[in-house]
């Protein structure tokens, strides 16, 4: 894995031209420095900075970025592929999960249950130390977790996860709302890191289907939404 991003893997991200793409960069936060002549900026700096981003681009500059980022991954942008990776870990409605400690445990706890990682106290630690730089906690009430690092973590194989706790909690959601659903996104490819992104970012753009999929009682029922509203979000364009 690269520790550094160029200009144009941020491009190919945004699936923008490279001139817009500096003018973002330009408006960011986003330290750069030179290597061999080029400038560039750390992998973790650009994932987070997309992560506390992706809320506020349209639709159509959304689905713009989740298309590019899976050709860039070598995936169909227009599979069901958050239904795949669901279906193929687990979706998880824990009873003793009340503070965004437990919650973090909780997750770190089942990716090694599931053979993602081995060190649930070295996962535990790069999900702190994300939330402590800019909560993933979003307004929509669902919170998108994942290390801060991953190159600190040595990981078997991708994972996505869903929990649902029994009843909404604070999570550092920056207005203060409480936080419903919790994802858990371990990809050490950048590329299809962005792609998951944001794909649930367009997923979660529904009130209707938060509202919904916390009524799920089990897993099966949980993927059959997530199922539905990745279909519509499919065939509606950037209109998600």
């Amino acid at each position: 894995m690269s520790v550094f991003l160029t200009e144009t893997d941020i491009a190919r991200f945004l699936g923008q031209s490279l001139p817009d793409t500096r003018k973002a960069i330009k408006s960011s936060k986003l330290k750069s420095m030179s290597k061999q002549g080029h400038k560039v900026f750390t992998r973790e700096d650009v994932l987070n900075w997309l992560a506390d981003n992706f809320t506020s681009l349209t639709s159509d500059r959304l689905m713009m970025a989740d298309h590019s980022s899976a050709d860039s991954a070598g995936l169909d942008p227009f599979s069901c592929g958050i239904t795949r990776l669901l279906s193929e870990s687990e979706v998880s409605f824990p009873d003793k999960t009340s503070t965004r400690a437990s919650v973090l445990r909780f997750i770190s706890n089942k990716a090694v249950e599931r053979g993602a990682v081995y060190d649930a106290a070295e996962l535990l630690e790069q999900l702190k130390k994300r939330e402590i730089v800019v909560s993933t906690a979003l307004k929509c009430g669902a919170a998108l977790i994942h290390p801060l690092d991953i190159r600190q973590l040595y990981v078997e194989k991708e994972l996505l996860l869903l929990i649902i706790p029994p009843r909404p909690l604070p999570f550092g959601e920056a207005s203060g709302r409480l936080t419903s659903l919790f994802f858990l996104l371990l990809f050490p490819d950048p590329h299809r890191h962005v792609h998951i992104l944001a794909r649930l970012n367009r997923l979660l753009r529904s009130t209707d289907f938060i509202e919904t999929i916390l009524r799920a009682d089990s897993h099966e029922e949980a993927l059959d939404m997530v199922y539905r509203r990745e279909l519509d979000v499919i065939s509606s364009g950037g209109k998600s």
